[in-house]
């Protein structure tokens, strides 16, 4: 909806400045405006994805709470979707309840727009055909000065209506039973108003922008766009009046008559009436207006403005952003998520540290230490069916304060272990290095083991790390997304992450399930580490769950 409101947004600044271009003209740009934004959308979904790289930048610019929302994709196609294993969903899910809500509005404004046609079809009942010979032949000379093959029939209502039009491919015109005993001028102006309105296919227009209104009934943009198409459909109108030759005076006199003889009640919005009370001191100013621009549209100027809509509305839909991401938050359970294991084997000691170049400490030399051995090294679903076993060397720097940073593999095993044992390392504790009795920044390397036997102690121990999920739980929302790109790599697939998300809203990587190349799952930690979340609450007390994250990548 980020195209639909920006195209809409650029129309209310820029259209109503164009005061020097004709009322015909401004009508065009509006309906060309409301035709792209309300096909945005949808074309947005059937065509293939674009992104240049200035829409990436502008992505990444983008507040989250607008990135989540910037295209309608198909849940398949998301970049990220985010499993809670085992959640059930909270007593309100707001996600749930908005397609519901959408259709619900959508059917109320189209029961709006349905009562209103039933309006004019019984308006269009109690009519009689107008066989007046003045007003067939004022009629059939102002359609024949406006170029049109057919002349509208007339209609004449037995109710104080206002003269309105409907019909495209048979137009019809209805006028109030006081329209015999007009002036022929009066009678002059009006045909020539509603005969503008043929012209253009106004009554089309109109019931195009009311059915966009209706789909997008919860967008103020749609409607204001709407009303100010009224605006200067009626104005257009007036142009033509006032082109066939009629006193602009004896004209805006005329149209105050004949609003105050008709009936409000009896006025319906699926036909285009000449006039109504609201805009009417406008219409009065800008017929009154010397030297305003009267000019109509010609055909090469609409064919001219409706390619240049298409120009722009077709990439505009086509284009994506690398910041926009795409977000499906499910609670399904992923095949190969959280087992309970059983200890086949002893418990794992912690790895030893030990100096860069393989020496041990010396002298007045001490080594880091790992201080908490959080998380363990735990299996990639492809390792564990492979039945890889071995040695992960990994290659770090511990500072003065024991942060770990420059992390890498010396040595590894591939299919996502070696990823694995760069993410548990991470979470590990050290203490720093000491030189003469004080901390010293150190580079040192550790051997981390992967077996088979130890799998399942592992496991158990990673699952302590998170409550055990159930019923009453309230799962997870979105607050913020990662800016780290998923793009620009020789990658094309998944990698799905084992994630404890915390009391706090912010994930923990355990391991990866499903390895792509190494740059893929490194990028894939360092993108979701960045997400934040709304706490899972069980009791209203903020607990740890376990989720999987699906990270897609496409090349």
């Amino acid at each position: 909806m980020i195209g639909a409101t920006a195209v809409l947004l650029a129309a209310h600044v820029v259209i109503p400045r164009l005061l020097s271009r004709s009322a015909a003209e401004r009508h065009l740009l509006w309906a060309v405006s409301l035709a792209a934004a309300a096909t945005l959308p949808l074309l947005g979904v059937l065509l293939p994805r674009w992104e240049p790289e200035w829409a990436a930048h502008l992505g990444d610019s983008l507040p989250s709470a607008l990135a989540v929302w910037t295209s309608w994709v198909p849940a398949q196609s998301a970049d990220v979707v985010v499993r809670a294993t085992g959640v059930e969903p909270g007593s309100w899910d707001a996600a749930r309840w908005l397609v519901p809500v959408w259709i619900t509005g959508t059917c109320v404004a189209l029961l709006l727009l349905a009562r209103d046609v039933a309006r004019l079809v019984h308006l269009v009942r109690d009519a009689d055909p107008l066989i007046d010979a003045r007003c067939t032949a004022l009629c059939r000379t102002a359609a024949r000065q406006l170029g049109l093959s057919r002349t509208p029939a007339l209609f004449v209502s037995r109710h104080a209506v206002m003269p309105m039009t409907w019909g495209v491919r048979r137009p019809h015109i209805m006028l109030p039973a006081s329209a015999l005993d007009w002036p022929a001028e009066r009678l002059r102006a009006v045909l020539a108003h509603e005969l503008g309105h043929v012209a253009r296919a106004d009554w089309l227009v109109h019931l195009v922008a009311q059915l966009a209104c209706a789909v997008y009934w919860f967008h103020p943009l749609f409607w204001s766009a709407e009303r100010a198409l009224g605006r200067e459909t009626e104005l257009a109108a007036d142009d033509e009046a006032l082109g066939a030759g009629v006193e602009a005076g004896q004209y805006a006199a005329d149209m105050v008559e004949i609003v105050r003889a008709c009936r409000a009640d009896v006025l319906s919005r699926s036909a285009v009436a000449m006039a109504r009370a609201r805009p009417l001191e406008r219409r009065i100013a800008a017929l009154l207006q010397p030297g305003a621009n009267r000019a109509r549209v010609s055909c090469r100027l609409a064919i001219l403005a409706a390619a240049i809509g298409l120009a722009v509305t077709v990439p505009l839909a086509a284009v994506t952003t690398g910041g926009a991401m795409d977000v499906d938050v499910r609670t399904a359970a992923l095949p190969g998520a959280i087992q309970t294991f059983t200890a086949s084997g002893p418990e794992p000691a912690a790895p030893m540290v030990r100096g860069s170049q393989g020496a041990p400490a010396s002298g007045l030399v001490r080594l880091p230490e790992i201080e908490e051995y959080t998380t363990p090294p735990l299996y990639s679903d492809e390792a564990r069916r492979r039945g890889v076993e071995g040695i992960v060397t990994i290659g770090f720097r511990v500072g003065e304060d024991g942060g770990v940073s420059g992390a890498r593999v010396l040595s590894g095993l591939g299919f996502g272990l070696d990823q694995n044992a760069l993410v548990a390392l991470r979470q590990w504790r050290f203490g720093p290095g000491r030189r003469n009795g004080r901390p010293a920044a150190m580079d040192a390397e550790v051997d981390i083991e992967f077996s088979l036997r130890s799998e399942g102690v592992n496991a158990l121990i990673a699952n302590d790390m998170a409550t055990l999920v159930g019923p009453g739980v309230t799962p997870p929302r979105v607050v913020t997304m990662s800016r780290v790109p998923l793009r620009g790599l020789d990658a094309h697939g998944l990698v799905v992450l084992d994630v404890v998300l915390q009391q706090d809203g912010s994930p923990r990587t355990v391991r990866i399930l499903r390895s792509l190349t190494p740059e893929a799952d490194e990028r894939a930690v360092r993108h979701f580490e960045q997400w934040r979340f709304t706490p899972a609450m069980k009791g209203g007390v903020a607990v740890k769950v376990r989720m999987n994250a699906e990270v897609r990548f496409r090349g």
